[in-house]
């Protein structure tokens, strides 16, 4: 009975027919013939291949796709003013769409996958590329502006993205947390490839800043078998963590600070310096913002002066054997000869180390609104947007103040171009002016990632008489 039972329990199998046998038989054999194991092998291949070809592809920053495809689509889906539908705003626009490029750059760059100028990069070894700035040798005078990475949060991401780019500025970090002017606050003008900011010095604060900056030395201390100090204290490692490379941090006082009390002014710095000056190569002193109300007046000469003094005393004072330089970012708008005389007076009585010409503008020039394609929106934000712009239109600013900086100073102090630069050309320009570095960023924000390289290799064609 129990044998009965057992035999009962057991599943139920259905018997195969023999059509049923025949067709299995077959499909076995089929998979087995020379030319099916081939077919299968290639479609294997070609899949496979694909899949590599993708990867590649879409991770090397020279790829027409990141200009072409990835720019317009995110200008295309983050179309809004940043204000909440619900609050009568356009929703997601272009800061949203600032932050979600950092995030998907910092994310690519977390699994192994970063975006990355693939090939051969010969531009790095053209005579008259190399520059020696600080006592460091940089492979070519490229840098990002602040304003891209305001947090710290992508500084190793988009040091990844070409070895053309020899700077890093981060920032602006204030002493204390602040989140800067109300939205919206950044405007798109595609036509003429500007934009227009207010955004008011939104920071993190000096202590989060900070963090974020002594988590990178811990884990490449980490990494090399090293302490913390020793990483700080080695004349060979830059504050970037990167060979040939430095990280620069910008710093500006809190909203809530009066540019009237100059002590106070004074304090805003120096705490900044404290904090972050050993993770910096170079300290970029801000006074030239026009989204913070009285900013700009800290560039009056007794003021600057005072201000800068304080700034370099502190930054001697850095818990780092190499001592970050310190540099100040001033406006295009201060521009008359008296104006460019007394910068420059308070930059040699200071003992600043370079200058950077220019932030952004508060005049419109005329060629934002230039071309017949202007839409009426563009108008509109040209016209009624308050706040600084940048891009294309800047530069005969520039390169007029560079050279005019370059005159007062001599030898004395380093001239960084900053405003307009969006090719090979207006880089190489600057250079002639007397500028040493020359940064970007807005260029970046219209022709992708793979802007750096582009650049670099448009001043290599220049250097060797093919341009």
């Amino acid at each position: 009975m129990s044998l009965c039972l057992a035999r009962l329990a057991r599943p139920l199998r259905l018997a195969r027919s023999p059509v049923q046998r025949r067709l299995e038989s077959t499909a076995a054999a089929n998979l087995r013939r020379p030319a099916n194991k081939l077919r299968n092998g290639l479609i294997g291949s070609v899949a496979a291949g694909s899949v590599a070809f993708a990867y590649y592809y879409l991770t090397d920053t020279r790829s027409a796709f990141h200009k072409y495809q990835v720019v317009p689509l995110m200008r295309w889906i983050y179309n809004g003013d940043d204000v909440p539908r619900a609050q009568g705003g356009r929703g997601d626009g272009a800061e949203k769409a600032h932050e979600i490029g950092l995030k998907a750059l910092r994310g690519l760059y977390d699994i192994g996958l970063p975006l990355r100028e693939r090939g051969q990069h010969d531009y790095l070894g053209t005579r008259g590329m190399g520059v020696e700035l600080f006592g460091h040798h940089l492979k070519t005078p490229l840098a990002i502006s602040a304003g891209l990475d305001k947090h710290a949060e992508c500084i190793d991401p988009l040091f990844s993205l070409s070895p053309a780019i020899s700077i890093l500025e981060i920032g602006c970090i204030t002493p204390r947390p602040q989140v800067g002017n109300p939205k919206p606050r950044m405007f798109r003008l595609p036509t003429s490839d500007s934009l227009i900011n207010r955004y008011g010095f939104n920071s993190i604060g000096a202590d989060v800043a900070a963090i974020r900056l002594r988590d990178r030395v811990r884990r490449y201390a980490h990494k090399h078998g090293m302490s913390e100090q020793e990483v700080l204290d080695s004349e060979h490692i830059p504050a970037s963590l990167w060979e040939n490379r430095l990280l620069a941090v910008q710093i500006g006082k809190n909203g809530s600070t009066s540019e009237t009390d100059i002590e106070a002014v004074k304090r805003d710095y120096i705490e900044c310096v404290q904090k972050l000056g050993r993770f910096a190569d170079i300290v970029v002193v801000n006074v030239s913002s026009p989204n913070s109300p009285g900013l700009r007046s800290l560039q009056k000469r007794e003021s600057l002066q005072q201000l800068l003094s304080a700034v370099v005393e502190a930054a001697g004072k850095t818990e780092r054997r190499r001592k970050p330089k310190v540099v100040v970012k001033v406006s295009p708008d201060s521009d008359s000869p008296d104006d460019v005389r007394d910068i420059s007076a308070a930059i040699l009585g200071s003992g600043v180390a370079g200058v950077i010409v220019a932030n952004t503008t508060v005049k419109r020039p005329s060629q934002i609104l230039a071309s017949p394609q202007t839409t009426e929106e563009e108008k509109r934000i040209a016209n009624k947007e308050f706040g600084g712009l940048s891009g294309p239109a800047l530069l005969p600013k520039t390169l007029q103040l560079v050279e005019r900086f370059s005159r007062e100073l001599g030898d004395k102090a380093v001239v960084f171009a900053s405003g307009g630069i969006t090719s090979g050309h207006d880089a190489e320009e600057a250079r002639k002016r007397g500028a040493k570095i020359v940064m970007g960023y807005t260029g970046m924000v219209y022709s992708g990632v793979g802007f750096w390289g582009r650049m670099a290799g448009e001043m290599k064609g220049i250097l060797e008489g093919h341009a």
